[in-house]
């Protein structure tokens, strides 16, 4: 009997992690993840409390970038420095997404909606007793969300399921969280037998004379190989791509790598209440408070605790074309930082937020070389559309803010004169990054995620996107790369293959 072929995996993420677990059986399987560390604190497992993160500056567990707003404003962006990446860091609010929108992302590797429900099925579940799934919960609900709830069924937005988004509808958000702490693809491993070299860079993907894949050169050791997956999200595939393309043009010489990415602009509008909600505002400032959220959290308590602030959606076609084109959700905070993208404390008064999602803007931009540092520039909201799209939300969620029962809660809107009278200076001034970043790869990639020109080398990871399946990225990509996964041990598998000893 033959070895089991060696696979390496470059990236430790949401799709790196997936992968992993799926190929363990078949392959002698390898993920290489630049992050040193494997796993982080006990209380930011915790959904809410992974915010603290993204308030101190000093974290080792997170990576901040900045990118430049064409008006020169800097906007952070983060990224995982965790085993399980964006998935343990950012991956709570939880949707499916739209089937057609689905459809024409599969279309292109040759799958079909069918698939993602089977997969669906197999990694997820709404049972919090479920083991090796991500467990899905809904959020909990105060007077704000049920006005909010109640204001758009009398616009005529019925009920729905907030996990797709093929029709206009409204609910409860969906997390990843079961009991007590949060869920991501870690959740999906059962027995571990894949290998993880944590705190190992990888500089260069190694070629025969043939272009095919032979192993991967890191910062400590060159590491041998039958085929390299590389899952290491947007920018670190596709920097890592245009790193090997500058030192092997003969096989990737014509392959356009970086181009057309994307990224959520989020946007949200700041209401003060008139009362008491039981917000984060309120919580922030009360010790007293944080005891009894935390004591409720551990009896088992519906509370903020099991999410990230956000509770309640809506989807909606704005334009009115036929296709959902937006999601708006409750926050249960309202942060003046946020508008400013400094990491500012949350307000001294109760209030909450209305955040703002265009589901598939048409901007795009590109990432480049600079050296050997990779450049990022979504070029957010270069589309008229994409504004134009933004200026009709914030005029519906004036409306939905003015209209009884939820104007019966609030007692200002915050820049309500500038949102009504210049909404695009608003916008303008106050987006800030989604942390949704896809493509850049789609471009050089077969139905089998092959890469083009070469063998052996594969993409699966959100650059390998073209179009967002929903307003959120994460079960997009863990989705994908389980389809990714299947087709792959259907391929490449040898069945008589055994262990390596």
């Amino acid at each position: 009997m033959s070895v089991k072929k060696k696979v390496i995996i470059v990236g430790g993420g949401t799709a790196g992690l997936t992968i992993a677990n799926q190929l363990q059986e078949y392959f002698d399987v390898i993920v290489i993840e630049k992050s040193q560390f494997k796993r982080y604190p006990l209380i930011y497992k915790i959904p809410l409390m992974i915010g603290i993160i993204f308030r101190d500056i000093k974290t080792k567990y997170l990576s901040q970038r900045e990118f430049v707003l064409t008006d020169g404003r800097h906007i952070p962006f983060y990224e995982s420095n965790v085993l399980g990446g964006a998935s343990i860091i950012n991956g709570c609010v939880h949707m499916l997404g739209n089937e057609l929108q689905w459809e024409s992302i599969l279309k292109n590797f040759d799958a079909n909606y069918e698939e993602i429900f089977e997969s669906y099925g197999k990694l997820y579940s709404l049972n919090r007793n479920s083991k090796n799934k991500i467990n899905l919960k809904s959020a909990h609900q105060n007077i704000i969300d049920k006005a909010f709830l109640k204001t758009l069924n009398q616009n005529k937005i019925p009920i729905r399921d907030m996990n797709v988004s093929d029709e206009e509808g409204c609910g409860p958000i969906l997390n990843t969280v079961k009991k007590y702490f949060r869920t991501s693809v870690l959740s999906l491993v059962d027995k571990k037998h894949f290998r993880v070299a944590a705190g190992e860079n990888v500089e260069n993907i190694l070629f025969d004379d043939s272009g095919k894949v032979t192993g991967v050169k890191t910062n400590l050791s060159s590491i041998n190989s039958d085929y390299v997956i590389l899952s290491a999200g947007v920018i670190g595939t596709c920097g890592l791509l245009l790193r090997a393309k500058h030192k092997n043009e003969n096989i990737l010489k014509n392959l356009v790598i970086g181009t057309d990415i994307q990224d959520h602009t989020n946007l949200r509008i700041n209401v003060i209440t008139n009362k008491n909600i039981g917000s984060l505002n309120e919580i922030y400032y009360s010790s007293y408070r944080k005891i009894l959220l935390m004591f409720r959290h551990i009896f088992g308590k519906s509370t903020l605790m099991t999410g990230t602030g956000a509770t309640s959606a809506a989807h909606l076609d704005l334009n009115q074309d036929g296709v959902v084109d937006t999601r708006i959700q409750i926050v249960q905070f309202a942060e003046s930082g946020r508008h400013g993208s400094d990491g500012k404390y949350f307000g001294s008064k109760p209030g909450f937020s209305i955040s703002i999602t265009a589901i598939n803007p048409e901007s795009k931009g590109e990432i480049t070389l600079e050296g050997q540092n990779t450049s990022i520039n979504p070029k957010y909201l270069s589309s008229k559309n994409d504004v134009e799209l933004l200026k009709l939300a914030l005029k519906y969620c004036l409306k939905l803010l003015h209209t009884e029962p939820l104007s019966k809660h609030i007692e200002k809107i915050e820049d309500e004169y500038t949102i009504e009278h210049d909404p695009e200076k608003y916008i303008f001034n106050t987006i800030f990054s989604g942390a949704h970043l896809i493509g850049g790869t789609h471009n050089i990639i077969n139905s089998r995620f092959d890469v083009k020109n070469t063998k052996g080398l594969y993409v699966c990871d959100a650059s390998v996107f073209q179009e967002y399946a929903a307003s959120n990225i994460h079960s997009s990509v863990v989705l994908l790369a389980d389809i990714f996964s299947k087709n792959f041990v259907k391929h490449h598998f040898e069945p008589n293959s055994k262990p390596l000893t």
